[in-house]
């Protein structure tokens, strides 16, 4: 390659660029429908039930790569994994709680969705990236534990929302190559 680009949440460089956004999230009207989006990959359904049941005083509409068909349990509402599905879900809810990875985080930034990110463990790119949301003003978290009711509570009650417009990326990127 003649010329090296990278991505990532703020651009730190004239070759770093911020995300690329699909265009059903730049085109969306986000909307805040009283649930907590909840995509935590390395949780099966049972773990997430433990986790989250308890708070039945919020909605969650959890993603779970074990989920075959819609069910929900109290609280929850569990879906299989699909991309049409889980945009809907990130443009209406209130705020998102997920690993370190790169794209939800961006898309949620994007749409102004509160996010709270508890990276795999022993993933790299999943650390960095959740360091980096961190100092943005993200939640992260290093796992759930005896005191996730406390973080949870206080994230919905007082969590920053963060807005970025990354609707520029690929112009920008043009512009440079």
């Amino acid at each position: 390659a003649s010329r090296y680009v990278g991505l990532h949440f703020r651009s730190y460089d004239n070759f770093i660029f911020t995300p690329v956004i699909k265009k059903e999230i730049l085109e969306a009207n986000p909307a805040d429908g009283n649930y907590i989006t909840v995509y935590l990959p390395s949780y099966c359904e049972p773990q997430l039930i433990n986790i989250f049941q308890p708070f039945g005083d919020i909605r969650f509409e959890i993603f779970c790569s074990q989920t075959k068909e819609p069910k929900t349990y109290d609280n929850i509402s569990f879906l299989p994994v699909n991309k049409k599905m889980f945009n809907q879900s990130l443009i209406n809810c209130t705020g998102i709680i997920t690993g370190g990875g790169f794209e939800t985080p961006a898309e949620a930034l994007h749409l102004g969705k509160k996010i709270m990110t508890i990276p795999i463990r022993s993933q790299y790119e999943q650390q960095c990236n959740a360091a980096e949301l961190k100092k943005m003003g993200v939640l992260k978290l290093k796992s759930i534990d005896s005191d996730f009711e406390t973080y949870l509570y206080n994230w919905m009650n007082e969590g920053k929302v963060i807005k970025m417009d990354y609707s520029q990326t690929i112009p920008q990127c043009m512009e440079f190559l």
